[in-house]
């Protein structure tokens, strides 16, 4: 009989990164053509705890699935109920925490893959969490990155050894000013409440990835990141004004407004991403329900069935 739940451990042994950047391109373009929808999150909250909810159609692949997850103590537990679109069936339930830590990452890559112009580039990663080393993954194993500079509160000695020990990628720990200034590619990976560099540091040409707050609350990069992107890439254009702070806390509401480029139509019209004035790209991400339903269709194709 097939195994309807499918653990963390099992996550991680039925896709690679290489395999999450795939699926995540196709997601998104599907959703670019219309084939698929999302549904934006939604929180409740009680006694300082928060239950969050969304999802997603993915047509392509024809299932359908909500991601549900806990917050508590600021601590998460994720899980995606997996259905065929065909028949209604319910699939798999997936435990959703490796399968996050793929999929953030892996959209990362998509979207640098349609908005960097070069490759062998010098990364910066703000942070040493799970998806510092997520995003790590995602950038060093092919080869994209040529040298990562560490700029992290806690442990960056440890994650820049890592690094340099599972990638053979060179790596340092620097300052956040010579993170900014030194890097092709920089992402924020953190959980700070305000922005972690100036924006006046970073190169021309320069991608940016803001991926640590969906919170309207908290940032990760300043207004002079913002003013000096041509496009900010978004999953969600309606998901990503409500929760991220770093768009919600912007200075100029108008300006910001007419450089939103969601990520599916982009990568359908890659002319989308040169935008009109200012000399850096900018993605922020959210996170939303369609990468969680098309990364766990894939692992259910990858699993046996029973």
């Amino acid at each position: 009989m097939r195994e309807i739940f499918i653990s963390d451990e099992a996550v991680a042994q039925a896709v690679s990164m290489r395999e999450a950047i795939a699926a995540m391109r196709a997601a998104f373009e599907d959703l670019g053509r219309g084939g698929s929808s999302l549904q934006d999150r939604v929180r409740i909250q009680a006694g300082g705890n928060t239950l969050s909810m969304m999802g997603g159609i993915h047509g392509a692949g024809q299932v359908m699935g909500a991601k549900v997850y806990s917050t508590v103590g600021g601590q998460f537990d994720f899980v995606i109920n997996l259905f065929s679109a065909e028949s209604g069936q319910l699939l798999r339930v997936v435990q959703g925490n490796q399968l996050t830590r793929l999929r953030t990452a892996a959209v990362t890559r998509v979207v640098a893959d349609a908005c960097v112009r070069q490759d062998k580039v010098a990364l910066a990663i703000f942070g040493s969490g799970i998806q510092a080393q997520a995003h790590a993954q995602a950038f060093c194993e092919d080869g994209f990155a040529a040298e990562v500079l560490v700029c992290a509160r806690d442990a960056g000695e440890a994650f820049a050894a890592s690094i340099r020990q599972r990638y053979g990628v060179p790596a340092r720990v620097v300052d956040a000013a010579t993170a900014a200034s030194q890097s092709d590619v920089v992402i924020t990976a953190t959980r700070s409440a305000s922005a972690l560099f100036d924006g006046a540091a970073l190169r021309p040409g320069a991608f940016v990835a803001a991926i640590g707050s969906s919170k309207p609350t908290t940032r990760e990069i300043d207004d002079t990141v913002l003013a000096r992107a041509a496009v900010v890439v978004v999953e969600s254009r309606a998901q990503a004004l409500r929760e991220a702070g770093d768009l919600v806390l912007a200075a100029d509401q108008e300006a910001l407004a007419r450089k939103l480029v969601e990520l599916g139509p982009l990568l359908l019209d890659p002319a989308l991403a040169q935008g009109a004035g200012g000399d850096i790209t900018v993605y922020k991400s959210v996170g939303v329900g369609i990468e969680d339903v098309a990364l766990a269709a894939l692992v259910h194709r990858n699993l046996p069935r029973g």
